[in-house]
């Protein structure tokens, strides 16, 4: 159990550095596969460094998780994921739904539950 857990974080750590990197090669394709659109340079720039930075984080925890066997490491990226799951569901509460809305939304929380399970699996015995 616990490998076929370590393999799937770090699948899925791989995936979201892969993503970070395409945001900050590629910002506005990828922020408009994202809903987002940048005003101005400086849009372009915070998507960019903002949305990298993000995936970069999530994905590089998971790595360092799997790779160390170190669960506790698995919170960084559940808290990332975590937030931005509670705050799509105060946005689907106060502005509703859109297409596609439920594929990042189960991303995040598979995210957040395998990195619970993963940190569960992982941890240092007493």
């Amino acid at each position: 159990m616990q490998i076929a857990v370590r393999a799937i974080l770090g699948l899925l750590g791989l995936l979201y550095l892969f993503v970070g990197s395409q945001f900050l090669l590629s910002p506005v394709e990828m922020g408009g596969d994202f809903g987002l659109s940048p005003k101005g340079i400086g849009g372009l720039s915070t998507i960019r460094a903002d949305m990298t930075a993000f995936f970069w984080v999530s994905g590089g925890a998971l790595l360092l998780a799997v790779w160390k066997q170190r669960g506790n490491i698995l919170y960084v990226t559940a808290a990332l994921m975590g937030i931005v799951f509670c705050a799509r569901c105060l946005s689907l509460a106060l502005d509703g739904t859109y297409e596609g809305f439920v594929q990042p939304m189960a991303f995040e929380a598979v995210t957040v539950a395998l990195c619970f399970i993963g940190a569960r699996l992982m941890r240092e015995p007493t």
